[in-house]
């Protein structure tokens, strides 16, 4: 597969639905996606780290995003991802990954799965963490 027929993250995070106020919407939507999964790509675990790694990086991104508000703080990353659709995002995300996979020439997924000890309460499911990694 040629780069040419790669969709980025923003053409395939277009097809996401913008669940918020068209009148008090300050940062795009897919920018905001770009950003998250890619600060989250890169080791952000929280929506603080996301906007602190966005904004260290800031001159970076902007060669790929106009990002014309700046950053966006750590409270509209988490309200953002409160708001959108998640089988949405899901197969936005997976159309990605399934155009980047062959790319990389992985033969093999290893899938590592924890359970979190103490983490379920009575009638309340415990913690589950999967992990996936091309080799």
């Amino acid at each position: 597969m040629q780069q040419a027929d790669r969709p980025s993250l923003a053409e395939v995070f277009v097809s996401i639905g913008d669940p918020r106020q068209a009148g008090k919407v300050e940062h795009d939507l897919v920018e905001l996606l770009v950003v998250a999964v890619s600060a989250v790509l890169s080791g952000a675990d929280t929506f603080v780290e996301i906007e602190a790694w966005a904004t260290e990086r800031l001159d970076w991104l902007r060669n790929y995003l106009k990002l014309k508000h700046g950053i966006a703080s750590h409270d509209t990353f988490g309200r953002l991802f409160g708001l959108i659709d998640p089988a949405q995002f899901e197969a936005a995300f997976r159309r990605w990954v399934g155009s980047v996979v062959p790319v990389l020439g992985a033969q093999v997924v290893a899938i590592d799965g924890k359970t979190s000890r103490r983490s379920g309460k009575v009638d309340a499911t415990p913690l589950h963490l999967v992990s996936a990694f091309a080799a």
